[in-house]
């Protein structure tokens, strides 16, 4: 383990450097860069820590999700305070060095990588959660990640609209709109925002709220990945309820596919604003050795038997087992593998996601999907391990909100959809997994409502989708990203989350 010093400026230097510098050669240490970097360590807070490429905790702190096509970084600056966040920028802005934001460490989109000898601004030390005195709001460090919310507002007998997965932050979700089991009753993560303290590229912060800098904080909810580093939410809390969440698991064989999913697009129609649709394709060797099953799971806000009675249409489809119980929102996130110890946060894997935004089911789409899984897990088994993820939330909250009130686009969708192609990495296998990926994406994307116009939500995006799917078609969205883009960060430094410049 190493910390910075006045007297590792030199090697700092030769760290960050965006260019190429043998470790014998000093000819770009200028009298300015290295009284810059000498200068710097003081400028932090005590508790901030800074670590150099090749330390054990370089190595812990820079540990990602997904390796493949991650960010290459020379050094880690652990902020612990907004001022320290501001220094860092500041300094990567004098010395033309790239920088990256972490907090969970889930962002996997193809351009991160462009991000070369980056410094990543670790938020992990920014993750207060407290109360306003209001009661209805509470304010939020930029680095808290979704479990230290939950259990933050929890304590106080309160909840709010946050991600499923526990070890995801949540700033970025809500930065690119956020889904969550809250949704259909409040409104997107990006929804409950009431304020937010962002640094600029130069190192400036701003607030921004409905009364300050409006413009930007329309930009921050939808694609706020491109404008600034958010070091505190003031955000909407709701009261907890008397009763637990309610769950009923639905494991069915393949040949249920058609009834399965003919009831889901029904049941879309009429969905209480309390429930969620929670599905995957993916193998369970326990209970088909050969082929993948169908996880059917119905979530619901409300007390055991308004969710039995609203589920019992599932069971009328001769599933193979019914599980069923009450818990909290980590028991949810335990029974959907998106606990700390589940697959949706498991480290060391290569996992490609090719989303997709639908109004409902093509059920023959469905099934070329399935097909196309099962043949595939059978002549690839190193992807066999890979799930396909079908999210149906209720979404009346979403659709309450005025669609050009905020960047994010997708307000009309009913479901949110991706494959997850897991495997352990093997450049063998990328180019294989890549197109099988694209090839599930393709198939629901031509039965679709609409196949000459993919959407793509933008935390899920790979980076190989027409920014128009990313961030809408409407031709003004674009347009005004991009102007108030050259406004807030005229010099594009932040560019490597799925950038539209």
């Amino acid at each position: 383990m190493r910390f910075l010093s006045a007297v590792s400026a030199l090697s700092l230097l030769n760290l960050l450097s965006p260019l190429p510098v043998l470790a014998t050669d000093w000819s770009i240490a200028t009298a300015d860069n290295t009284s810059a970097l000498a200068d710097f360590r003081p400028l932090l807070s005590p508790e901030a820590t800074i670590a150099l490429r090749g330390s054990c905790l370089f190595n812990n702190l820079t540990s990602r999700w997904r390796e493949w096509h991650a960010p290459n970084i020379a050094a880690v600056v652990q902020v612990a305070t907004e001022n320290d966040v501001q220094q860092v920028v500041r300094l990567a802005s004098k010395l033309k060095i790239p920088f990256v934001a972490r907090a969970g460490g889930h962002g996997a989109t193809e351009s991160l990588s462009d991000a070369k000898n980056a410094i990543q601004i670790d938020f992990r030390k920014l993750n207060q959660v407290k109360l306003n005195s209001n009661g209805k709001t509470a304010r939020i460090g930029g680095g808290a990640n979704v479990k230290q919310v939950i259990d933050g507002l929890e304590a106080v007998g309160k909840r709010a609209v946050t991600g499923i997965c526990e070890c995801v932050g949540l700033s970025a979700p809500i930065l690119g709109g956020g889904h969550g089991w809250l949704q259909g009753q409040y409104g997107l993560a990006a929804d409950q925002v009431v304020s937010a303290r962002v640094v600029l590229s130069n190192g400036d912060l701003v607030t921004v709220s409905e009364k300050s800098n409006p413009d930007l904080f329309w930009a921050i909810k939808g694609a706020g990945h491109n404008f600034g580093l958010v070091t505190e939410w003031e955000y909407r809390v709701h009261d907890t309820k008397e009763h637990q969440w309610s769950y009923e698991v639905f494991i069915y064989s393949q040949d249920k596919l058609e009834a399965l999913y003919e009831l889901a697009n029904k049941m879309l129609k009429d969905q209480p604003a309390e429930a969620t649709h929670w599905g995957y394709i993916v193998k369970a060797a326990a209970i088909d050795p050969v082929h993948p099953i169908l996880w059917f799971g119905i979530i619901y806000d409300g007390p055991t038997e308004t969710a039995r009675a609203y589920a019992k249409p599932f069971h009328d489809i001769e599933p193979i087992t019914v599980q069923a119980g009450e818990g909290t929102l980590h028991d949810l996130a335990t029974l959907t593998f998106q606990d700390a110890d589940g697959a949706g946060c498991a480290y060391g894997l290569t996992s490609l996601r090719y989303p997709i935004g639908l109004k409902s089911y093509n059920v023959a789409a469905v099934r070329k999907v399935y097909d196309h899984i099962d043949e595939t897990f059978q002549k690839v088994p190193e992807v066999s391990g890979s799930f396909f993820l079908l999210e149906g939330y209720s979404t009346q909250g979403v659709q309450a909100v005025d669609s050009a009130s905020t960047a994010f686009p997708h307000r009309d969708d009913e479901i949110l959809v991706t494959s997850y192609v897991q495997y352990t990495p093997n450049s063998t296998i990328d180019p294989i997994a890549e197109e099988f990926g694209k090839t599930l994406r393709d198939f629901l994307l031509e039965g679709s409502d609409d196949p000459e116009h993919l959407r793509a939500y933008v935390n899920y995006a790979n980076g190989d989708e027409p920014l128009e799917a990313v961030y809408g078609w409407d031709k003004w969205r674009l347009q005004k990203l991009r102007q108030l883009k050259r406004q807030w960060d005229p010099k594009n430094t932040m560019k490597y989350y799925v950038p539209f410049v």
